[in-house]
């Protein structure tokens, strides 16, 4: 018999095949897992190590809905039946609107809001949960090892919550070493499906995926790059003189000149993709140009290092290239969108200015 790999278990084989819905089905899974009073103490054990205790939790539940149209994935219950713990699964899919906050507000004081996302999520997500958090209240780290995250949040008409991001690794091995007898079968086929969601590169296609929106989305997102280049022409931030509308394997984009340093400008769905990069689609690439007077990479790469050391992070030294992600807002018309995305070449101009003035 071939020997198994680390993704082929039954529950990953029948819930790839039956199912795209695979955070619910992960979800299911674990809080079947968590009926185990030695895996629920798994928990207790990683929140306390997080700065705070949830007490002991003697149930947990899955998809608890609540006030502000919460409904997280998993619910922990003291034994006075009071919420002391609130998981939220990830895999690949973005925070909604209601979290962390209205979650967070949704706990009694001093208990904990737990993600638990893939690996390569876990720095990214954290500065996105930090940055939301701190809109509401004052944060304060209090762990920031690779795998696992914490750190208080505090308003005065609100409390002390806790935020935690864990990796699924992380927690699976836990689990796994709390030696319940009767779960580690149940354990090694989760961690066989989260491997394989992990993984894939094409997972099964769900039917919302095939309407109109996602390919009127990238439409828009074209657009947005032609009139983030023309405003930003306008502006004289940029120019495009001798250069043309070049597209990439990875997504639509333009070359242009931003103070001078050779750059392209589009969507790219390599690093939109990765999940270990700022989830979204616009990025300034900033490349060598040969043949060219533009600015040589590594003044570029000068004039935007104070970028690369801010929380968060705002551009990445790749060697060959140095890329700036530009955020997009969400909730707001088109011309806030485009104000955004010219915002950010503005300020990438200003710096490069003032760089190449000291030179």
């Amino acid at each position: 018999m071939a020997k198994k790999t680390n993704d082929d278990s039954l529950l990953a084989h029948l819930a790839w095949m039956l199912s795209s819905r695979h955070e619910d089905v992960a979800v299911e899974a674990l809080g079947y897992i968590l009926k185990s009073a030695s895996a629920r103490r798994v928990l207790e054990y990683l929140v306390k190590g997080g700065g705070t205790n949830t007490g002991e939790i003697v149930s947990v539940r899955t998809q608890v809905g609540g006030e502000e149209g919460t409904r997280p994935d998993l619910v922990g219950y003291d034994g006075n039946s009071n919420e002391c713990l609130i998981i939220e699964a990830k895999f690949w899919a973005g925070l909604t609107g209601n979290q962390p906050i209205a979650y967070l507000k949704r706990l009694p004081s001093e208990k904990a809001l737990m993600f638990v996302v893939p690996v390569s999520r876990i720095e990214t997500l954290w500065t996105e949960l930090r940055r939301l958090a701190s809109t509401y209240g004052s944060v304060s780290i209090f762990m920031n090892s690779t795998e696992f995250k914490s750190a208080n949040v505090r308003r005065d008409d609100f409390g002390t919550k806790y935020l935690m991001l864990i990796s699924w690794q992380d927690l699976l091995t836990h689990l796994e070493n709390a030696d319940d007898l009767d779960m580690i079968d149940e354990i090694g086929q989760l961690q066989g499906f989260v491997n394989r969601i992990d993984e894939s590169g094409f997972p099964p296609l769900r039917i919302e995926e095939l309407g109109p929106e996602f390919p009127r989305r990238l439409r828009g997102l074209r657009q947005l790059v032609n009139d983030a280049t023309n405003r930003s022409v306008e502006c004289q931030y940029a120019d495009i003189a001798g250069l043309r509308i070049t597209p990439r394997y990875r997504g639509y984009g333009r070359y242009l000149r931003i103070a001078g340093a050779g750059v392209w400008l589009g969507v790219d769905s390599v690093r939109w993709a990765k999940g270990s990069y700022p989830d979204t689609p616009i990025w300034l690439i900033f490349e060598q140009w040969k043949a060219d007077s533009s600015i040589r990479l590594d003044q570029t790469r000068k004039a935007l290092v104070s970028l690369e050391h801010s929380d968060p992070k705002e551009c990445y030294d790749e060697v060959d290239e140095v890329v700036v992600p530009i955020p997009l807002p969400v909730g707001v018309d088109y011309e806030s969108v485009l104000n955004a995305v010219v915002g950010r070449i503005k300020r990438v101009a200003e710096l490069i200015n003032a760089h190449t003035q000291t030179i």
